[in-house]
Formats: C-alpha cells, sequence, structure tokens
C-alpha cells in the first residue's frame, strides 16, 4: 500500500512538470526582424499543440533549405479565419514570420498571402514588424553573428 500510494504521488507531480517542459513560449524567436518570402507549401499540420506550415527555400548556392514555420493550435487559428483546408501542398503563398533566434531553419507566422490574394494572420494584434528581411538577407545577418 505505501509502495502504490508513493508511485501515485510521484506520477501526480511527474505528469503536470513534462507537460510543462513539453510546451515553450515565443523567447525564441526575434522579434526585431519580420522575414518575407514567396514559398511553395510542402505541408500544412493542423494539429495540436501548434499548426506548422512546412517550405523548401532554395538559396543562391541552390542548396535547399527545409523551412517549418509555427502557428497557434487549430482552436485558435479558426478565430482568425483559418480552416484545415486553408493551405495544400504547392500553393505559393507569401509568407512572413519572425525568424528563430538561433539561426535555425524555423519561424513564428505573422501572416500569409493566399494564392487567392486574402491575407490571414495569426493574431489580431500584431506587434510592428522590426526589420523586413529576406531569408537570404536574414542568413547572411545570423553568418555575421
Amino acid at each position: 500500500m505505501t509502495r502504490g500510494l508513493l508511485i501515485a504521488v510521484a506520477v501526480c507531480f511527474l505528469i503536470p512538470t513534462a507537460l510543462l517542459n513539453a510546451h515553450h513560449g515565443v523567447a525564441a524567436y526575434d522579434y526585431k526582424a519580420t522575414v518575407v518570402t514567396k514559398a511553395t507549401v510542402a505541408h500544412f499540420d493542423w494539429t495540436n499543440p501548434h499548426c506548422k506550415i512546412f517550405f523548401d527555400h532554395t538559396d543562391g548556392a541552390h542548396n535547399v533549405e527545409h523551412w517549418v514555420v509555427e502557428m497557434h493550435p487549430p482552436s485558435e487559428m479558426v478565430d482568425h479565419g483559418w480552416t484545415r483546408q486553408t493551405l495544400s501542398p504547392g500553393d505559393v503563398i507569401t509568407l512572413s514570420f519572425r525568424p528563430a533566434k538561433d539561426g535555425s531553419t524555423t519561424g513564428l507566422l505573422i501572416g500569409v498571402v493566399l494564392p487567392n490574394g486574402i491575407e490571414l494572420h495569426q493574431n489580431a494584434f500584431l506587434l510592428p514588424p522590426g526589420e523586413t528581411l529576406s531569408i537570404e538577407q536574414w542568413e547572411r545577418r545570423k553568418r555575421r553573428s
């Protein structure tokens, strides 16, 4: 009985800790910069805890980089006009996002211009864009730092 109680107490403390560690904030993204790029959607994840847009970018040396831009969960995206059918592989879109501070090929979505010209955002309240850069300009900057 004592062993079972000890295990139950341990589980009660470990599960919330694991859940807190599994989620992260937005501090990993550079809010002083906005990357804007035209991209072809490779994949669109409409899942919890975050929706994601996957796309490839080819640099000047013809190297392909695989990018992923993270968004809010579906329950919040619906409030801003998004559905699971908003994006499909092959759609050519214009993305604006906050790049990752660590230089990885990830970002936090600001907004998208769809093939039909409709603009969608993930937040009703938008922070100032900071310096607007292309992927190439952002990559040059991260190489210098």
